[in-house]
């Protein structure tokens, strides 16, 4: 039985969002819903089992199918087949035997090709030219997807008119988030949202340039492979700018916190200068290594560089902001009451995590391990932090990457270049 012209239309749709037709012209489309047969399964059918041969593909017009794969009797997901995704596409053509058992998770409608059409279609010349198009993006899409190891990423071009455009925007925005954490720790509303901004945009430029040069530096000049071992000299290469650039963060936060510390800038910036090393290291290896680690592994394809790329800092945010949290606490609550020893504020950040251990536990001892855990695991700020972080990645990384080819010489074309990427 033949489509109707609404199930046609449908046809050719839900067809060219799949993979392997996914640069099939119409004419070809046309072709391959000529010669498919509409399909309704209710929930709960089972439309492959595992291991039985494939007689025939399914384009999944509405509906949700669910897969499910046996390995060594422990049963896998499989993830899950929505509208214009295609189920069998790999096996069908000479039938092989389902990878997984396909389940309707809802009703579902589907238009299938048996085995028999499907190998017919593919002599086709204009529909076999197109699949095999198809096939091979996706295979250049597959390739593109790497796995450099994190300590062997190798650094983008950072031009040093580009990161500092970048590092002024983003020194607002952390500014901003900056005062709203401190305010959170402290108890008291923040004083300003930008503080001593002429002080902090210049260290807050030398700072960001500090980290991307220092990485390209380090790389340029230091062969791993020359040392007996490499591994040891790839971390020191990669927590080598967080140390390096701690004066000047430690200038930078210094400057926030003149509304609670009184004492003169000079003496104010060396106040909570190991955990803010700490934190630093941190900071550079997620803004350099474990960016590019995470943008990596994003899978799309390069013809979204900048979505690809803001994905890759936003995760790569995640983790620093949340390991970077604590040290960040330590040094702030050390720069704002120097008076007090580290053991101390260790101390009231566990007393002030008291508060936030459920009333019915009265243990004393219970109260106190879990308002450590809550100190050290889910420490006071965290959204907040995590929220800066990410958004200092997504702005540092995107802004840099997006003026890279910036010829600031040349400017009206630099310009024409960036509005149309």
């Amino acid at each position: 039985m033949g489509l109707s012209r609404e199930q046609q239309k449908d046809c050719v749709e839900k067809f060219s969002t799949v993979r392997m037709f996914a640069f099939c012209n119409e004419r070809a489309l046309q072709k391959l819903c000529a010669q498919a047969v509409p399909e309704t399964h209710p929930k709960g059918s089972v439309l492959f089992q595992q291991g039985l041969p494939q007689a025939k593909m399914l384009v999944i017009s509405r509906g949700t199918v669910g897969e499910t794969k046996d390995i060594n009797g422990q049963i896998h997901s499989w993830g899950e087949t929505t509208p214009g995704m295609a189920l069998g596409s790999n096996h069908a053509l000479r039938q092989d035997g389902a990878s997984a058992t396909a389940k309707c998770l809802t009703p579902v409608v589907a238009y299938s090709l048996d085995s028999q059409s499907l190998s017919t279609l593919l002599k086709d010349p204009e529909i076999a030219t197109d699949v095999m198009y198809s096939l091979n993006r996706e295979v250049r899409r597959h390739m593109n997807l790497l796995n450099t190891p994190l300590l062997e990423q190798h650094a983008k071009p950072t031009p040093i008119f580009a990161t500092s455009v970048a590092a002024a925007v983003e020194s607002f925005y952390r500014s901003a988030l900056n005062s709203y954490l401190n305010a959170r720790l402290t108890g008291q509303a923040p004083a300003t949202l930008f503080p001593n901004m002429g002080v902090q945009i210049p260290p807050r430029v030398a700072y960001i340039n500090g980290f991307k040069g220092l990485r390209h530096y380090l790389e340029k000049n230091i062969d791993d492979d020359a040392y007996e071992n490499p591994g040891y000299v790839r971390i020191a290469k990669a927590i080598a700018p967080g140390i390096i650039m701690t004066p000047v963060s430690s200038m930078l936060e210094a400057c926030n916190a003149g509304h609670m510390n009184p004492e003169s800038l000079a003496t104010r910036w060396i106040r909570g200068l190991a955990p803010r090393a700490v934190r630093e290291i941190i900071f550079g290896v997620g803004l350099n290594q474990l960016s590019d680690y995470c943008e990596e592994r994003i899978p799309l394809d390069d013809s979204q560089p900048i979505l690809k790329n803001a994905l890759g800092s936003m995760f790569a945010g995640v983790v620093a902001g949340y390991f970077s949290h604590v040290p960040h606490n330590l040094s702030t609550l050390k720069l704002m009451n120097p008076q007090k020893s580290y053991a101390r504020h260790l101390n009231d950040l566990v007393e002030h995590a008291n508060s936030r251990v459920p009333t019915n536990i009265q243990s004393p001892q219970a109260r106190r391990v879990l308002a450590t855990a809550l100190a050290f695991v889910f420490p006071k700020g965290l959204t907040i932090r995590t929220t800066q972080i990410v958004g200092s990645f997504i702005i540092l990384n995107g802004t840099i990457n997006s003026l890279k080819d910036f010829d600031v010489y040349n400017m009206p074309t630099a310009v024409s270049s960036v509005l149309t990427r």
